[in-house]
C-alpha cells in the first residue's frame, strides 16, 4: 500500500468541509433530493479518512456539521444532523476496519451493525421523549411515511383509481411495513455499507491505493448454511400464527437481500470478464433501480449459484484485480 503521508495536499481539510456543508445544506433545505446526497457521505469520509487521515477527516466533518446543528437548535428548524453524523462516522469506521485488512464480509457487517444500532438508538430515544414505547414510535413513523408518500403520489400523474386503492388500503400498508421494519433497517444499513465500500474503493483505486480484501468482490459468495435459514424462514410464512409469520418474513427478506448481493457479484464477474463498457453496466444497474421486478431473477441466480457455480462458465479469460 502506498504511503499516505505523501498523498495529502493541504486543501483536503477544506474539501471535506465544503463537501459536507453542501450535502448537509441540500438535505436540510431540499429534503427529497438532498436525501440522495446523504448516501455519498460514508464513501467520501471513507476515501478521505484513508487518504488524508481519520483525525483530520473527522475534524473537518464535525466542523462542517456544527453550524447546522446550532441553526437547528436556535431556530427550531429541522436539520437531519443525526443521520449525517451516523453516515459520517460509518465512513470513518469503514476506513478504520479497512486498515485492519479484514474481509469484505466483516467490513460490511461491522459498518451495517453500527448503522442499525444508531437507528435503534434513535427510536429508543424518540420513544422515550414522547412517552411511548419504541415499537409504537415505529408505527407512528411508518404511518407518517405512508401518508407522505400518498400525498406525493396524489401530485403525480397516476390514475385516480390507483390513488383511491392506496387510500382504501392505507392501514394494510402501514401494518405490513411496520411488521417488516426490522428487516428494512438491516437491509438499508447493509446496502449503505456495501455501496459506500464500493464507491470509496473505486475513488481510492484512482489514487493507486488498494486494500486487497476489498478487491475481487466479484468472487464473493454467501455462506452455504444460509440456504437452510432461507428454507426454514420460508416455511414459517405458512404457520398459522401472525407473530411467527412476521418473524419469518423478516428473516426471509434479509436472506433474499443477501442472495441479491451474490447475484450482483455474479453479474459483476461477467461484466469484468467480458470487458463490458461502463456505459452498459451503469445502464443495467439503472434499469434495475427503476424496475425492481428484475431483482427477482438476480436473487434466483444468487440462490442457484450454490449448486450451479455460474462463474465457472466464464473462467477462460479470468479477470485479475
Amino acid at each position: 500500500m502506498k504511503t499516505f503521508g505523501s498523498l495529502v495536499p493541504q486543501n483536503h481539510f477544506l474539501q471535506i468541509f465544503l463537501i459536507i456543508s453542501f450535502f448537509t445544506a441540500a438535505a436540510t433545505f431540499f429534503p427529497l433530493v438532498g436525501s440522495i446526497f446523504l448516501l455519498f457521505i460514508p464513501a467520501i469520509l471513507f476515501f478521505y479518512s484513508v487518504r488524508t487521515g481519520r483525525i483530520k477527516s473527522a475534524g473537518a466533518f464535525l466542523i462542517a456539521l456544527l453550524p447546522f446543528l446550532l441553526f437547528s437548535y436556535f431556530f427550531q428548524f429541522y436539520t437531519p444532523y443525526p443521520v449525517i453524523l451516523t453516515m459520517g462516522i460509518a465512513g470513518i469506521l469503514i476506513a478504520t476496519i479497512a486498515f485492519k485488512n479484514v474481509s469484505i464480509e466483516k467490513t460490511v457487517i461491522y459498518a451495517s451493525l453500527f448503522i442499525s444500532a444508531s437507528v435503534c438508538a434513535y427510536f429508543l430515544y424518540s420513544g422515550y421523549n414522547q412517552n411511548i414505547n419504541p415499537w409504537q414510535f415505529v408505527q407512528k413513523f411508518v404511518a407518517e411515511t405512508v401518508e407522505e408518500n400518498i400525498k406525493m403520489y396524489s401530485m403525480l400523474p397516476f390514475e385516480k383509481e390507483d390513488i383511491n386503492f392506496i387510500n382504501d388500503n392505507k392501514q394494510s400498508f402501514i401494518d405490513f411495513f411496520t411488521g417488516i421494519f426490522p428487516s428494512l433497517v438491516i437491509i438499508a444499513s447493509a446496502f449503505i455499507a456495501w455501496i459506500s465500500i464500493l464507491m470509496g474503493r473505486n475513488m481510492l483505486r484512482k489514487q493507486s491505493i488498494l486494500f486487497s480484501p476489498l478487491e475481487g468482490l466479484f468472487r464473493w459468495k454467501a455462506p452455504e448454511f444460509l440456504i437452510w435459514i432461507f428454507i426454514v424462514s420460508g416455511a414459517l410464512l405458512f404457520v398459522p400464527f401472525e407473530q411467527i409469520i412476521i418473524f419469518g418474513r423478516n428473516i426471509f427478506i434479509v436472506i433474499c437481500f443477501i442472495y441479491l448481493l451474490q447475484g450482483f457479484a455474479i453479474i459483476s464477474f461477467v461484466f469484468q470478464n467480458k470487458n463490458v463498457p461502463n456505459f452498459f453496466r451503469y445502464f443495467f444497474y439503472f434499469l434495475i433501480a427503476v424496475q425492481q421486478i428484475f431483482m427477482i431473477p438476480i436473487i434466483v441466480f444468487g440462490l442457484l449459484d450454490i449448486w450451479v457455480d455460474f462463474r465457472k462458465f466464464f473462467q477462460k479469460n479470468e479477470p485479475t484485480t
